[in-house]
């Protein structure tokens, strides 16, 4: 087999990934199951001596596969055979969302948590129920199909990590905090997307159903969007705290 452009690390004819065949129902599989292990085993896993270390691997590895994309970019080229960085710039949410989840699940600082919360959940959540959108060249015979998939799903399972053996909890000020973060992230985006012909990022001009296609509606129903999503997020959580509180109470009852 060949390593490069035609071969492993290169990309195949576009619908060469076939959407929610069993290329995609195995990794939510897996998804599914490491994080229902984390929740099961979290007091094993949070008194185990090389825990620390643990974090530290799981760190790295998500900061490894995030920097592979743009090695293989520079040495294959993107989809076009063009090895040119200035459409795939580290400027999107996911991509931010990985590192986040990399000194996050390294350091447990609470504020990168209850950023990770938010970006990851929404964000990597939406790319893993959609891939379509992003790996449509690239099926299990290509490399990018396993990048692709462990740079969404290494951020959720570091996020479940540090909430269920950490204990740590999204505040609802990071709502606001992550917020701000994305809205930082659209002042490079913006440019970027003006300046750049082939330029995409945070998926501004990606067709989608019932959003216009102008650019400042567009942005403002996304802020819109996510607004809305990262408080049902919140709620989500808050719910899953009073179901667990009132199950604990009827097992002391009983």
């Amino acid at each position: 087999m060949q390593f490069y452009s035609e071969g492993f690390f290169g990309y195949g004819e576009k619908g060469n990934y076939i959407p929610y065949s069993w290329d995609f129902f195995i990794p939510i599989a897996i998804l599914i199951a490491l994080s229902a292990l984390l929740i099961i085993y979290r007091k094993q896993i949070r008194n185990f001596k090389k825990e620390q270390t643990v974090r530290f691997i799981i760190g790295f590895i998500i900061i490894i596969v995030e920097m592979s994309y743009y090695w293989r970019v520079l040495y294959v080229g993107d989809e076009a055979g063009k090895p040119d960085l200035l459409s795939k710039l580290p400027i999107q949410l996911c991509e931010w969302g990985a590192i986040c989840a990399a000194f996050m699940i390294m350091s447990l600082n609470d504020t990168l948590f209850g950023i990770n919360y938010f970006v990851t959940f929404m964000g990597a959540g939406i790319a893993l129920f959609v891939p379509q959108t992003v790996i449509t060249y690239t099926g299990p015979t290509y490399y990018r199909y396993y990048q692709f998939w462990l740079e969404h799903i290494l951020p959720i399972l570091a996020t479940i990590y540090v909430a269920a053996v950490h204990k740590k909890k999204p505040r609802y000020r990071d709502i606001w905090i992550a917020y701000g973060m994305i809205v930082l992230l659209a002042i490079p985006a913006t440019i970027a997307n003006f300046a750049i012909p082939e330029a995409n990022y945070l998926y501004v001009r990606q067709d989608i159903p019932f959003i216009p296609n102008n650019y400042p509606i567009r942005v403002a129903a996304y802020s819109v969007i996510v607004l809305i999503l990262f408080h049902i997020l919140y709620g989500g959580w808050k719910l899953g705290e009073k179901m667990t509180g009132k199950a604990h109470m009827t097992q002391k009852e009983s």
